[in-house]
C-alpha cells in the first residue's frame, strides 16, 4: 500500500507541475491576441506567486486541520477550475483574478506533499517525486504547442484543466491508502516519525539553517521560473523560432528538469543529497556560460536550456528531503512552509526582474540574467553548506 500511495502522490505532483509552464509557453500568443506588451508577463505571474507564498506560510495550520490527503484533493480541484476559467480570460485583469485560486492551490499542495514524502520516504523517492513534477511541466508546453498549431492557446488551458480533473478523481479514490502510515514508524528511514509532534515557527526561525537554506530555495526558483516564463519569448525574439515551435522548445527545458531529478534519484542511492546538488550546480554553470556565448544557433540555445533544466533539477527536491534533518521531525511541516515561501519569493522576483530587464534592454538580456543568477546561487549554496556543516558539528 505504501508503494501504491507513493504512485498516487507522484500523480499529484504531475498536477502541481501542469499549470506552471502554461503561461510561459502560451505567452507570445496571448500577447498577440490581447494586445499585451511581452515584458508585462510578470504582472500575470505575480498574483499567482504571491498567493502561493501566502498559502505556503499558512500550510502547516491548514494541513493540521484538514490532513495532507484533503489538502491535496482540494488544491488539485481548485487548480482545475482556475485553469478552465483561464481559457475564457479576455483581459490582463481576468488573468490576475484567476491567478489567486491558482496560487493558493499550488502553495498548499506543494508544502503538504513535500513534507509527507520527506517524513515517510527516502531521498530518491523525493527526487522521483519532483521528477513527476518535471513531467507535468514538460507535458504542458507540448500540449500547448499542439493547441496553438491547430486551434488556440485557450484549448491548451482547457486540456490542462481536464487532466487536473482526472488527477483530482484519482486522489479522491486513493483516500483509503493514506492510512498506511498512521500509527507506524518507517523503520527504513531513521529521519521519520509517523505521528508528527507539532513544533513552532519560533524554533524554526532560530535554527541557523533557516535563512541560508531559504535563500538557496529562492535562487533555485529564480532560475527555474525565469527560464520557464521567458525561454519561449527569448527563442522567438532572439533566435527567430516560431511561436508554436517556441512552445514545443520550452518542453525541452522541462524535460531536462525531469531528467535531472530522475538521475538525482538514482545518484542519491550512492551519493549524499549535497554531493548531487553540487554536481547539478556545476552543470548549471556550464549551461548558462554556453547560453551567453555569441553563437546565433537555435540548436546551441536549446542544448543550453536543456542543461539548465538538467542542472537545476536536483536542488529543490534534495533540499526538501533534508528538511527533517535540518529542523527535526516535529518542526518539519512549519519549516517546509517557510522554505516554500522563500521558494515562491524567488518565483515572484525572478520573472519580474527579467521583465524589467526585457523592457529596458530587450530579450538579449535573458542570457546574462541567467548567468548572473547561477553565480549567485553557487556562492549562496557554498555559504549554506559551510554553515550547515558547522551546525552539525555543534549539534554533535
Amino acid at each position: 500500500m505504501a508503494t501504491l500511495l507513493l504512485l498516487v502522490i507522484f500523480t499529484g505532483f504531475i498536477g502541481l507541475g501542469i499549470p506552471d509552464s502554461l503561461i510561459g509557453s502560451a505567452w507570445p500568443e496571448i500577447c498577440l491576441e490581447l494586445g499585451i506588451d511581452q515584458s508585462l508577463a510578470w504582472t500575470i505571474t505575480t498574483p499567482i506567486s504571491s498567493c502561493t507564498l501566502i498559502a505556503s506560510l499558512f500550510s502547516a495550520q491548514i494541513i493540521e486541520k484538514l490532513g495532507t490527503k484533503l489538502v491535496a484533493i482540494l488544491s488539485t480541484a481548485l487548480t482545475a477550475v482556475a485553469l478552465f476559467l483561464t481559457a475564457y480570460a479576455n483581459s490582463p485583469w481576468a488573468f490576475i483574478l484567476i491567478g489567486i485560486p491558482l496560487g493558493v492551490g499550488a502553495g498548499a499542495i506543494d508544502s503538504a506533499l513535500n513534507n509527507y514524502v520527506a517524513l515517510h520516504y527516502k531521498a530518491y523517492h523525493m527526487n522521483f517525486l519532483h521528477c513527476f513534477y518535471g513531467i507535468g511541466v514538460a507535458l504542458s508546453p507540448y500540449l500547448m504547442s499542439i493547441a496553438i498549431s491547430f486551434t488556440s492557446w485557450r484549448d491548451g488551458y482547457k486540456l490542462a484543466s481536464l487532466i487536473q480533473l482526472v488527477i483530482t478523481v484519482i486522489l479522491i479514490i486513493s483516500i483509503p491508502l493514506w492510512k498506511v502510515h498512521e500509527g507506524n514508524t518507517n523503520q527504513d528511514n531513521p529521519q521519520t516519525l509517523t505521528t508528527q509532534k507539532v513544533g513552532s515557527y519560533k524554533e524554526v526561525i532560530k535554527n541557523p539553517c533557516c535563512i541560508p537554506v531559504g535563500i538557496v530555495f529562492a535562487l533555485s526558483c529564480v532560475i527555474e521560473c525565469t527560464c520557464g516564463l521567458w525561454a519561449t519569448t527569448y527563442l522567438v525574439d532572439v533566435k527567430n523560432a516560431t511561436t508554436s515551435d517556441g512552445a514545443f522548445y520550452l518542453a525541452i527545458f522541462y524535460a531536462g528538469l525531469a531528467l535531472g531529478r530522475f538521475l538525482s534519484g538514482v545518484l542519491t542511492v550512492k551519493l549524499t543529497p549535497h554531493q548531487v546538488n553540487l554536481i547539478g550546480i556545476a552543470i548549471l554553470t556550464v549551461a548558462t556560460v554556453t547560453l551567453i556565448l555569441p553563437i546565433n544557433s537555435i540548436a546551441v540555445a536549446l542544448i543550453s536550456i536543456f542543461l539548465i533544466g538538467l542542472g537545476e533539477g536536483p536542488i529543490y527536491p534534495n533540499l526538501s528531503f533534508l528538511t527533517p534533518e535540518h529542523f527535526g521531525e516535529e518542526n518539519s511541516q512549519r519549516a517546509m512552509g517557510i522554505q516554500m515561501a522563500f521558494a515562491y519569493v524567488g518565483v515572484l522576483l525572478g520573472p519580474a526582474l527579467m521583465g524589467v530587464f526585457a523592457a529596458e534592454f530587450g530579450m538579449q538580456s535573458f542570457a546574462p540574467f541567467m548567468l548572473g543568477a547561477t553565480i549567485v546561487l553557487a556562492l549562496s549554496y557554498i555559504l549554506y553548506s559551510l554553515l550547515y556543516d558547522k551546525f552539525k558539528k555543534n549539534a554533535q
